[in-house]
């Protein structure tokens, strides 16, 4: 081990040299890792947030239950308390009789209506006092939303019902196929620039042949094209990385963070983008380093 950093300069310096003279091959193979990389990158932005869509309509999701009318104030209380404490629950929110109507009258635009319903504040308020319920999946709300039921003091415990049980698993559905589609892109360009560096390694077969023809160990042929393949990953990840700090952010603030509705919020620039520049960079400099060490390994068949 102490060997092997002691020889990283060495081979370091050698492929940096490689790297200058090989110029065209090098700017060719670093455009076709920028391309592909590109392409996985516009991939990762939009799963990223089409999964933050898709969590961000679950969390809006909740549980109204209402509260019978015999339940006193003390009762109350210790009843917000059991179910905070329930499996699943994020959070309960109490809301009396009074703010429900409130509530309700505010969400009416209707001038007209409203004044009618204000006329019901008070005793005559015919509205129930209920907890408004958050869980920590929308895959949770029926489970939820079945143990409330059961509770005597719950009048009611709704969520919305087969339709919005029929949303989560759509949800679930989106973010999982989403989750395929940039697995199987990233397969797709960790084969594309894996066989661009080995089109490079292999044009220059003779070099390695002469190297074993000295005398030189595997290990020691191996190791400056691995690094020179970990560089021209991270040559080929300069763009992609340029257009995701830039070309996000742009589009961030021309939409406000939004798109097409409010619920649709998009990822903040950061530190997305930095997460999605890390992930580019890393994938163009390991699959570089792999590729080249496959293309070499081609020619090393024998062990010394």
């Amino acid at each position: 081990m102490i060997k092997f950093f002691k020889s990283l300069p060495y081979h370091t310096k050698t492929a940096l040299k490689s790297i200058a003279r090989h110029l065209a091959l090098t700017f060719s193979s670093a455009s076709a890792v920028s391309v592909t990389l590109t392409l996985l990158m516009v991939f990762l932005v939009l799963a990223g947030n089409v999964s933050s869509f898709t969590y961000s309509i679950e969390d809006s999701l909740q549980i109204y239950a209402t509260i019978e009318d015999t339940v006193s104030e003390e009762e109350i209380s210790a009843l917000q308390s059991e179910i905070e404490a329930m499996d699943h629950v994020v959070n309960v929110t109490f809301s009396d009789k009074e703010q429900e109507l409130e509530n309700y009258i505010g969400n009416n635009e209707d001038e007209a209506s409203q004044r009618l319903f204000e006329a019901y504040s008070g005793e005559g308020n015919p509205l129930k006092n209920a907890f408004i319920i958050e869980v920590d999946s929308g895959n949770n709300l029926e489970e939820v939303s079945a143990a409330l039921q059961e509770r005597e003091e719950i009048l009611e415990a709704a969520y919305g019902g087969d339709s919005v049980i029929m949303l989560v698993r759509a949800m679930d559905g989106i973010r999982i196929a989403g989750g395929i589609f940039v697995i199987a892109l990233s397969v797709l360009a960790i084969f594309l620039i894996s066989n661009t560096i080995k089109s490079a390694i292999y044009s220059r077969n003779n070099e390695i042949s002469i190297m074993r023809n000295v005398g030189a160990t595997n290990g020691f042929i191996k190791m400056p094209f691995m690094i020179e393949g970990m560089v021209i990953g991270m040559i080929g990840a300069i763009v992609p990385i340029l257009i995701t700090l830039f070309g996000y952010s742009y589009l961030y603030n021309a939409l406000n963070g939004v798109l097409l509705i409010p619920m649709f919020k998009m990822q903040p620039v950061i530190p997305f983008a930095i997460y999605v520049s890390v992930a580019l960079l890393a994938t163009g400099m390991i699959v570089g380093m792999l590729g080249s060490f496959f293309a070499v390994n081609k020619y090393l068949r024998w062990k010394r």
